[in-house]
């Protein structure tokens, strides 16, 4: 069945993921993780007041709206089909989130006076980490009115460690009492342990998928110099080591722009560092190597490109003022021939009609004897 209103856009949903997920320092266990980003809009909008997106590890697997009022599976290129497997206990937990998230937005609005109306919207992040033995690392949860951080609660087997951030505390004296906190380790964790489990056995294929990276050199000439970009693209998983090398010497971090991995909007990643080359040492010909270590390669990835410099990336790079400097020269020329075309016309227009009038006046002034008769 298709749903023409819930077809989101898996970049946004990916980079909505990341600004969340990656403000909270990652374990890297190498074990797996379930996390739930839930959006309420409150305001005139075309999207579903509450939405719920289910991503294992990073990827996209489930969805749940207020106006479709189920769980969905979300299978190639974002087409949705019903689930059936995974449970009451997501819905229950989607249905409890969507009242209050509510009540706490509009808690943010009278604390921060912002009661004249608009779009105000209400985000929460919650998820857990599990290894690869089942065993739980932690769990947490997060939240944010309009993008600003309010609430942060984490719980890592051992203890609860709460955080109302930017000064911004709604919730904390619930969050504190040991019912909530019996809850959250007794219900939630277990839960979403129990979910891991479920979705890598039904999604095994997407994310234990191995996909090669494509490495190659981009340059691009600049007043100065060059710039020499190492790039790495259409990988996964995003983990990756790339390296940008001179002369067979790591470049200092201080040099290069870039680094981070982004999503593609295909699942796929890319990342890229930029490195700025001046004239002087184009001539030295530098011998740059990016290089690429990823789960998907036996060995690294190599790529080399050697620095040129010549008179056709001098010229390059100066044609472009060259080209308004003779665009101006030729201007000119061209109004200097056209003031002197018309001056020369007009010139000859001037001799042309006084030899005319001549012409015109010579009868009158005739010798012949018989006209001078009858004039008389």
């Amino acid at each position: 069945m298709h749903f023409p209103h819930i077809q989101i856009n898996m970049f946004v949903v990916q980079l909505m993921f990341f600004v969340l997920l990656f403000k909270v320092t990652s374990s890297g266990s190498g074990g797996h993780s379930v996390w739930l980003l839930s959006s309420l809009i409150s305001g005139r909008t075309q999207f579903p007041e509450f939405t719920g997106v289910i991503l294992l590890d990073d990827i996209q697997v489930r969805y749940y709206d207020s106006e479709i009022k189920r769980l969905m599976r979300v299978g190639h290129a974002g087409k949705k089909t019903k689930e059936l497997n995974l449970g009451q206990e997501l819905e229950f937990i989607l249905n409890e989130f969507f009242p209050a998230m509510r009540k706490r937005l509009k808690m943010f609005q009278n604390h921060f006076n912002l009661t004249s109306g608009g779009v105000h919207v209400q985000q929460r992040l919650t998820g857990c980490e599990v290894l690869e033995n089942g065993e739980p690392v932690h769990m947490m949860y997060r939240d944010s009115s309009n993008g600003v951080d309010t609430n942060s609660l984490m719980y890592n087997m051992t203890h609860f460690t709460y955080a109302g951030i930017d000064r911004v505390d709604l919730q904390s004296e619930n969050m504190k009492q040991l019912p909530y906190q019996m809850m959250f380790s007794n219900f939630y964790l277990p839960y979403c342990v129990q979910a891991v489990k479920y979705l890598l056995d039904s999604e095994k294929r997407l994310v234990m998928r191995r996909v090669r990276p494509r490495v190659r050199f981009l340059t691009k000439q600049v007043l100065g110099g060059a710039q020499v970009t190492c790039m790495a693209t259409d990988f996964y998983p995003r983990h990756i080591n790339l390296t940008l090398l001179r002369d067979g010497r790591p470049v200092d971090q201080e040099e290069l722009t870039g680094g981070s991995v982004l999503p593609n909007g295909n699942g796929l990643y890319q990342v890229r560092k930029t490195l700025t080359v001046g004239d002087e040492e184009l001539k030295n010909k530098h011998s740059f190597t990016c290089t690429a270590s990823h789960l998907s390669l036996d060995n690294r990835l190599e790529v080399s490109w050697t620095a040129q410099f010549s008179r056709s990336h001098r010229i390059s790079i100066i044609s472009a003022p060259l080209g308004l400097v003779v665009a101006s020269f030729l201007l000119m020329l061209l109004l200097w021939y056209r003031k002197r075309h018309r001056e020369r016309s007009e010139g000859v227009g001037m001799e042309t009609t006084e030899s005319s009038q001549e012409s015109v006046a010579e009868p009158m002034i005739s010798s012949d004897p018989v006209t001078q008769r009858s004039a008389k």
